[in-house]
């Protein structure tokens, strides 16, 4: 395993500064430099371990007497007495032959070993790599590279702190528009600019006072008055006053073109109305219809039923004749034994022929029966299909009823308690609810609302849940994709003081749930923790459960969708 392979570079200080022997490679430095210890892949063998360390030869050097050790142990052997002697065979070391051992080395080199962070990283490196995977390892502990900012994590969540968790991460002004660390856009309790205090004299103005200053302030950005109606214009308070009145004909074309289509729109809904009050109409004269149908079939049903229960009472009756009967077939068969008389006889004759007549009546009864059997079993079957159109029926008036076509759904969801405490114990088909459709226009996007009440997921039994659902819809063809529109979404409150809890989020373009649907719905998307239970059903500061009912809104941003 020993080579004397020789190079022109030497050790600094100690014995082995005299011989020529190779260095340490940079890997082995940083090696020796780390307290953590390695995790050998397969056992490590007693050849490749230092006699006086007890850890795997790091820069292996071998003695004369055939003995290999780690640089740093024979330095100090070197170091520490004129005639060191040999730990293992207690032979003296010479300095002059002492030499580095590069076969032992480059075979150390080349053992495999786990990551210095598992079991969190699985991966398996040579030793001489180790330090090349440390710096890309996902779960090596790193420090935030924000200056001021002291927190260690993992390299895979470093993106997640600078983007959105790091307090000296830099943010806009909502003022200025220049870039501060967050932390230093914060005073006392409000978020307030630093500039925006600088332009107060001295710092001498209350919060109130201060925050009426930027309602006024000539110099905070702000947009035009007229942007709802379609202006851009954006800059400092004294230019958008300039900019209103010098634009006045042109907000006022814009204001005209808003009221157009308010028009238009109300001409269309109108429209929509009078066409969902025919079709309400027509389903409102099918139901009566199919009652009117149903109620002859139920009367047959309950004759039916009375006829049953008479010929079963019937047929015990006449079960107990037959019993009567055979009690005297058996008392005349006795009779006959003891030779009784002709007259007795022809009685006997009597009631075999009246015995007769009954069981043909009792057969003729049970073929009614069959009969009547088969027709309640027929009328049972229509009743059900009836059952069944008529719910469907009902289910489509209130889509009907509930559905939007402007991008818009206020979801009105009653016994809140009682549905929540259900999805808690699994009661029902499934634990979530399901709103009426809605579309973003006559001929746009189809959606739907999805609400957990007892939470989904990470917010299972702390928060209620809440999903938007893409689904099929008859013009999907026609439409553009994936869909791209920002959603909200809105617990309201019923208090007055509308504290109402909103999220609006981006569709990912390359997630599956915002493409065409090729089901009747895509994969359901949103909040599993929209919002805990406890801040849901305390009445302290907002109402958003009120007589145990509560109202979701969804609202999508039709901006630059064109009507077909």
């Amino acid at each position: 395993m020993a080579s004397k392979e020789s190079t022109d570079m030497d050790f600094g200080g100690g014995g082995l500064s005299r011989q020529n022997s190779g260095t340490a490679g940079s890997w082995e430095f940083d090696a020796a430099l780390m307290t953590r210890e390695f995790k050998f892949v397969e056992k490590l063998e007693d050849q490749y371990v230092c006699p006086t360390c007890g850890q795997v030869v790091l820069n292996p050097h071998q003695t004369g007497c055939g003995h290999i050790f780690c640089y740093q142990c024979i330095q100090g052997f070197l170091d520490s007495d004129i005639t060191p002697k040999c730990p293992i065979d207690d032979s003296f070391i010479k300095a002059n032959e002492v030499f580095q051992d590069n076969c032992c080395k480059r075979e150390i080199a080349n053992l495999e070993i786990y990551c210095t962070n598992a079991p969190n990283c699985s991966s398996k490196v040579t030793l001489c790599r180790l330090q090349d995977h440390l710096k890309i390892c996902q779960y090596e502990s790193v420090q935030c590279p924000n200056s001021g900012c002291s927190e260690t994590l993992f390299r895979k969540d470093v993106g997640d702190h600078l983007d959105s968790q790091c307090r000296y991460r830099l943010e806009p002004c909502p003022y200025c528009r220049k870039h501060y660390a967050v932390i230093h856009l914060m005073v006392s309790i409000q978020p307030m600019c630093i500039c925006a205090l600088l332009l107060t004299s001295g710092f001498s103005l209350i919060y109130l006072q201060l925050k009426e200053h930027y309602l006024e302030c000539p110099e905070v950005e702000t947009d035009c008055m007229y942007k709802k109606y379609g202006c851009s214009f954006r800059q400092k308070r004294v230019k958008v006053q300039a900019h209103e009145d010098a634009a006045l004909n042109d907000h006022l074309v814009l204001v005209l073109e808003s009221n157009t289509k308010l028009e238009k729109q109300i001409d269309d809904l109108q429209h929509s109305l009078v066409l969902k009050h025919h079709e309400f109409q027509e389903r409102t004269s099918l139901a009566g219809s199919l009652e009117n149908q149903v109620k002859p079939l139920v009367q047959e049903m309950t004759r039916c039923d009375n006829m049953i229960g008479t010929v079963q009472r019937s047929l015990e009756e006449q079960k107990d004749r037959v019993d009567s009967v055979q009690l005297q077939l058996q008392q005349l068969t006795r009779a006959f034994s003891q030779d009784l008389g002709c007259t007795e006889l022809a009685q006997l004759r009597g009631s075999l022929d009246s015995l007769k007549q009954q069981v043909s009546a009792i057969e003729g009864l049970k073929e009614r029966l069959v009969m009547l059997e088969d027709n309640y079993m027929r009328h049972s079957r229509l009743l059900n299909i009836h059952v069944d159109q008529f719910q469907r029926n009902e289910e489509r008036f209130r889509e009907l009823e509930s559905t939007s076509y402007n991008g818009k759904l206020i979801w009105k969801i009653r016994d809140y308690q009682k549905k929540k405490e259900a999805a808690a114990a699994g009661e029902g088909r499934s634990p979530f609810m399901l709103s009426a459709p809605f579309y973003t226009s006559r001929s746009g996007y189809k959606l739907r609302a999805r609400a957990y009440l007892n939470g989904d997921g990470s917010g299972r039994g702390t928060h209620l849940s809440l999903y938007i659902v893409l689904m099929r819809g008859d013009f999907d063809s026609l439409l553009p994709w994936p869909f791209q529109q920002p959603v909200s979404l809105t617990v309201l409150d019923q208090s007055g003081a509308r504290k109402d809890v909103t999220i609006v989020f981006k569709p990912d373009l390359a997630s599956s749930s915002f493409h065409r649907p090729v089901s009747d719905m895509n994969v359901a998307t949103g909040f599993p923790c929209f919002i805990s239970h406890a801040e849901l059903e305390s009445a302290n500061d907002a109402a958003f459960v009120k007589d145990d009912t509560l109202f979701i809104k969804v609202k999508v941003d039709t901006t630059g969708l064109e009507d077909l």
